[in-house]
């Protein structure tokens, strides 16, 4: 028996002439890149205007407990809140230490473990820069 060889066959694509792009789409492209592009050039977040907060909210609780020079413990913050401990955790984690941009540090005591926000506190006024002044 003689072997048949396979037939080959062009494509569709390669037998049909290619369209051209229309000058609509490509400039949708590079409208859609112009933008990603001013996203990632925007001004650094210091330099929004300062977040205002509720003085009753719990947020402001929480904050002042930690202002205090004896600061407070995770359990103080959940009875305060009526918050898990993970929520608290990510609280410190999410608004105290990069929203705010507070220094937060936690010391070991007999109590448990104690949470302090500690020198840029003046961070948290609503008139930056006035503080001086």
């Amino acid at each position: 028996m003689a072997k048949t060889k396979p037939r080959r066959t062009q494509s569709r694509s390669a037998v049909a002439p290619r369209r051209a792009k229309s000058a609509g789409r490509a400039s949708t492209k590079t409208a859609k890149a112009a933008a990603v592009k001013k996203l990632g050039s925007a001004p650094a977040r210091s330099l929004d205007p300062p977040v205002k907060h509720r003085a009753s909210s719990k947020q402001a609780r929480v904050i002042e407990m930690l202002m205090k020079p004896e600061g407070a413990t995770i359990g103080d913050i959940m009875k305060a809140t009526d918050w898990q401990q993970h929520s608290v955790r990510g609280f410190f984690a999410g608004v105290i230490r990069k929203k705010l941009k507070l220094t937060l540090i936690s010391e070991s005591a007999e109590a448990g473990r104690i949470y302090k926000v500690t020198g840029n506190a003046a961070s948290t006024d609503s008139k930056p820069g006035k503080a001086g002044a």
